[in-house]
C-alpha cells in the first residue's frame, strides 16, 4: 500500500512540474532581461548594458532594462568597476516613420534584479523605433539638467547618451498563451484522473464484535 501511494505521489509531482514548465512565460511572470542591445559600451564615467523584452517585441508592451558599472581607466572588460545604482536615467523611444515619442524614467522599482534599472512603455505603432538612453551622474538630478551636485564644488557634466534601434511587430494573437493554458488544463485533468485510477482502495469496515447478532435457536430456550 505504501509503495502504491509513493508511486502515485511521484506521478502527480511529475505532472505538476511539467505543467509549470509548459506554462507560457507571459502567464508566469514578466521575467528575465530579454534581448541584449548594448554590451559594455563606454559612456563617460559609465559602462552601459541594455536589454529589451518581450522578444520579439510587439505593439502594446516594451520594457528596457539598463545596467551601469563604473568606467575604470585602463579596463576594457567592464569588470573592474562596481555597479552604479543612483544614476538618473531617462529612456526615450522615437518612432522612425511618424516621429511619435515616448519617454519614461528608468528606475529600480519595476526591475526584477534591483541592480538594474527598468522603464516600461506601451508603443501603439509597429515599425522601427530608435531607443535613446540619457544618463545623468549620481546627484545631478534629471538627465539633461546641469545642476550643482550637493556634495561637489564642480557643476554636473552633460548627461551621457547611448542609443540602439529595435523593430516592434504588430500585436499577434497569443497562440502560445492559449495553447499553454489548454495544455495546462489537460495536464491537471490527467493528474486528477491518475489520482482516481491509482489511489489505494478504502478497506471496508468490519462490524464491531460486540454488535454481532446471533439468531435464537429454533424452539426457544429450555
Amino acid at each position: 500500500m505504501l509503495k502504491s501511494q509513493h508511486t502515485f505521489h511521484t506521478r502527480l509531482l511529475a505532472l505538476l512540474l511539467l505543467t509549470g514548465l509548459l506554462l507560457p512565460s507571459p502567464l508566469l511572470a514578466h521575467g528575465g532581461v530579454g534581448l541584449q542591445h548594448l554590451n559594455n559600451v563606454p559612456a563617460g564615467p559609465f559602462r552601459v548594458y541594455a536589454w529589451s523584452d518581450p522578444e520579439p517585441p510587439q505593439v502594446g508592451e516594451y520594457h528596457v532594462t539598463i545596467a551601469l558599472t563604473e568606467n575604470i581607466e585602463g579596463d576594457t572588460t567592464g569588470l573592474a568597476g562596481g555597479p552604479v545604482l543612483d544614476a538618473y536615467i531617462v529612456v526615450e523611444l522615437v518612432h522612425q516613420e511618424s516621429g511619435a515619442t515616448l519617454s519614461a524614467q528608468a528606475t529600480h522599482d519595476d526591475a526584477l534584479n534591483k541592480l538594474f534599472y527598468e522603464a516600461s512603455f506601451e508603443p501603439a505603432q509597429k515599425g522601427s523605433w530608435a531607443i535613446q538612453v540619457r544618463i545623468a551622474s549620481p546627484g545631478c538630478g534629471p538627465a539633461g539638467a546641469a545642476q550643482q551636485p550637493a556634495s561637489s564644488d564642480s557643476p554636473c557634466e552633460p548627461p551621457q547618451v547611448v542609443s540602439f534601434q529595435d523593430e516592434i511587430l504588430p500585436k499577434a494573437f497569443p497562440w502560445q498563451a492559449v495553447l499553454g493554458g489548454l495544455l495546462s488544463l489537460l495536464l491537471m485533468a490527467g493528474a486528477a484522473l491518475l489520482y482516481l485510477m491509482t489511489r489505494p482502495p478504502v478497506p471496508a469496515e468490519s462490524p464491531a464484535p460486540g454488535n454481532e447478532h446471533h439468531p435464537a435457536p429454533a424452539g426457544g430456550s429450555s
